[in-house]
Order: structure tokens, then C-alpha cells, then sequence
């Protein structure tokens, strides 16, 4: 069955409207079914900023959550300064060198906002629901960090499900 089949069927079962990917909420603490559900959810999104730039899947390697682990062991996501030396290394100290972390609601306020399809904005709508429930529970956590140097701002919004580092990554131009 493909996303439109999908999308009608679910439309056709339900009476009432509802936001919804072409695939269930993923189960609690399952990081398999949470990867697969970003990528069929976030397939068509795009980031507006100076330019339009793709939403895609972000997830830790191994290596990547060694090297992390010591925040991620406290079951929280690392600070600001440790992601971006984790994604970007020696740029910290380059001109103009952004690390921030904030909370994910506003980073899924714009890109919900500035998509252009009804679908794209369900898709969007989606894929902020499920951070949403995917880390409300106890030892799970949220972020949006901003790393990189100006105009070109790697913008990473994840989540920590079960030790593990999934969530989405798109690019900001701000000049």
C-alpha cells in the first residue's frame, strides 16, 4: 500500500479529521519503528529560511553515542557546547560559530507553519506529535540544537528514546 492508499484508507476509517503520517505512532522505546516512522514522515518536508532545504532523518551512529555517553548515561541530551563539538569539531572556534540548544516546540512551530501543502502540513503536524509523545515518558528527552558557522546553521531536533540519539536534521541560511 502506498502513502495515498494509505492516507484515504485511514481517512475513510475515521469520521472525524485527525493529523496523522501514513504509519501509527511508533511504540514506546521502539528506536526501529520511530527511524521509520521519521523517514516516511518527514520524506516531503522542507525547512523554509533564506532558502527551502529537505528535512531528513538524524541518528547517531555508535561511535557517535560513545563518544556522548556521558550525558546520555544522566538520560538527558548533551549540552550545547558537547553536540556541536560532537557534529561540527574544531569550527567552535571559528567567527561567527553558532551552539545552541533550545526546546523543540518552537523549531516544530515554524516548520509546521511554513509548509505549503495540506499534506506537507500534516506531515509536519505528524512529526510534532510524535516528539511530542515519544518523550513524555521518564527517561526520554528532547532538543533542537543550532551548530554551525554563519549563514550556513545545521539545525538537529532529536530525541533520546532508549539510550538512543533519532531525530531529524535540516539546514538554515540566515544572511
Amino acid at each position: 500500500m502506498d502513502y495515498f492508499e494509505a492516507l484515504k484508507t485511514s481517512r475513510e476509517q475515521s469520521s472525524t479529521p485527525a493529523v496523522h503520517s501514513p504509519l501509527p505512532l511508533p511504540a514506546m522505546h521502539n528506536v526501529e519503528e520511530t527511524i521509520n516512522y521519521i523517514k516516511h514522515t518527514c520524506s516531503d518536508l522542507y525547512f523554509t529560511s533564506d532558502s527551502d532545504e529537505p528535512v531528513q532523518i538524524y541518528q547517531l551512529s555508535n561511535p557517535g553515542l560513545q563518544a556522548l555517553e556521558a550525558s546520555i548515561s544522566k538520560l538527558s541530551l548533551p549540552s550545547a557546547h558537547d553536540f556541536a563539538v560532537f557534529v561540527a569539531g574544531d569550527a567552535e572556534n571559528m567567527e561567527d560559530f553558532v551552539a545552541e540548544k533550545k526546546p523543540v516546540a518552537g523549531f516544530f512551530e515554524r516548520l509546521c507553519n511554513q509548509q505549503v501543502t495540506e499534506q506537507q502540513k500534516q506531515l509536519a503536524e505528524s512529526l510534532k506529535r510524535a516528539f511530542d509523545v515519544l518523550t513524555e515518558e521518564p527517561g526520554t528527552d528532547s532538543a533542537c540544537y543550532r551548530v554551525g558557522v554563519l549563514p550556513n546553521i545545521e539545525v538537529y531536533v532529536v530525541m533520546l528514546i532508549d539510550g538512543q540519539v533519532v531525530g531529524i536534521k535540516t539546514v538554515s541560511v540566515e544572511t
